[in-house]
């Protein structure tokens, strides 16, 4: 049988586009050797030649050829499109299932509030035959899972938002971004601040409470870190002794925090508060206060004392409803959660009061002004200086 020996002659700048191909190391085994394939033969090497080199058979490296003159190298090195087995699963069925998915299990009769991947395969199979897709009762669980991750549909998940229940919610997030602004105001270029001569001095403090905050006691002591375990040890078992409240200020200006640690967090621990605030700042002064809207920052008690103080001594502002983030000092209440209460272990309860003082002492000694940066740019100066 005479050998094929003609070159095949290789259109504009496949040369080197086979050649890059050839170099991939990601690319698929055969691409290479098709690329091979038609590279060789463009360099004179027979068809029974090349076909022991790749160890294939004669007709597929004519058949890789053949495709190459009819249609380039996308015909020589890609296989063709198939047609595929027909869709068995239609759209109308994925939009049933994907609306399963959405609507909560406990309305549909079940104990659970969220749906788990075996409870609505389960369930789309015992009514799939009834909803009129027969072929979902023996769809896979994995086949499921695929249809709704291709539809971004995660009913096993719950992501939270704060809902704005307040109507005034904008005017009175505007009220709250105004105090911060005046608060950078009171502030020189080298960050000094300023004391005014022909007005009252005016002391920020954004006030908040942390109740709840358990007394965790040991059952053993930890072991701590040595050569060779390098984290701390500690028994899996814990006694609680109880829980206390936290109610704390910080002054915008200094950064220094004033805490109030109880047992409750009632409107008489507010007051103490208040009544620390007092005493801190200089008679004449104004102390504003940013908190939230709990019962306690507006009882009869808590009236009852600021009437006993000068009418201008103490201005309260209220952050919206459900818009306590507004509040800076709820950044404070997480980096003392992460600094000081995790993990923490005390005996009782008067150890984990004392704590928290110290842990104030410490903050103190160091105090860190904390700014507010949200949408100031909408507040002008004017705006603040009226």
């Amino acid at each position: 049988m005479p050998r094929n020996s003609a070159t095949l002659i290789l259109n504009d700048g496949d040369y080197e586009y086979l050649r890059s191909l050839i170099k991939q190391r990601t690319i698929q085994a055969q691409v290479v050797i098709r690329a091979h394939i038609l590279l060789d033969k463009a360099n004179g090497i027979t068809v029974r030649d090349i076909a022991r080199i790749y160890d294939l058979s004669t007709n597929t490296v004519r058949l890789c050829i053949d495709k190459y003159k009819e249609g380039g190298t996308d015909r020589a090195l890609f296989d063709d499109q198939r047609k595929g087995r027909p869709v068995e699963i239609t759209d109308d069925a994925i939009a049933w299932m994907i609306d399963i998915a959405c609507q909560r299990p406990a309305d549909l009769g079940y104990s659970q509030e969220l749906w788990t991947l075996k409870n609505l395969h389960q369930h789309i199979q015992n009514n799939a035959e009834e909803a009129g897709y027969p072929r979902l009762k023996t769809m896979t669980r994995p086949m499921l899972q695929k249809i709704l991750k291709r539809s971004e549909i995660k009913p096993f998940k719950i992501k939270y938002y704060c809902e704005k229940r307040d109507p005034d919610f904008e005017n009175k997030m505007h009220d709250v971004l105004v105090v911060y602004k005046q608060v950078s105001l009171q502030f020189d270029e080298e960050g000094r601040i300023i004391i005014p001569d022909d007005k009252p001095m005016v002391h920020t403090v954004s006030c908040d409470g942390k109740p709840g905050i358990q007394a965790i006691a040991a059952t053993s002591d930890d072991l701590r870190p040595r050569h060779g375990n390098g984290c701390v040890w500690r028994d899996y078992e814990y006694k609680r002794p109880g829980t206390l409240s936290l109610i704390a200020g910080i002054d915008l200006l200094t950064g220094e925090a004033i805490p109030v640690v109880s047992e409750s967090h009632k409107s008489s621990d507010f007051i103490c508060l208040l009544k620390k605030l007092d005493e801190r700042y200089p008679e004449g002064d104004v102390i504003r206060i940013i908190c939230d809207n709990h019962s306690a920052h507006k009882s009869k008690e808590v009236r009852n004392y600021l009437a006993t103080r000068p009418e201008e001594r103490f201005v309260f502002v209220f952050t919206p409803t459900h818009g306590s983030w507004l509040n800076l000092i709820e950044g404070f209440f997480s980096k003392i959660t992460k600094q000081m209460l995790k993990g923490i272990r005390v005996n009782s309860k008067e150890e984990l009061a004392n704590r928290i003082y110290l842990y104030f002492d410490e903050v103190n000694r160091e105090p860190v002004v904390y700014r507010w940066t949200y949408k100031m740019e909408e507040i002008s100066v004017e705006e603040a200086t009226v």
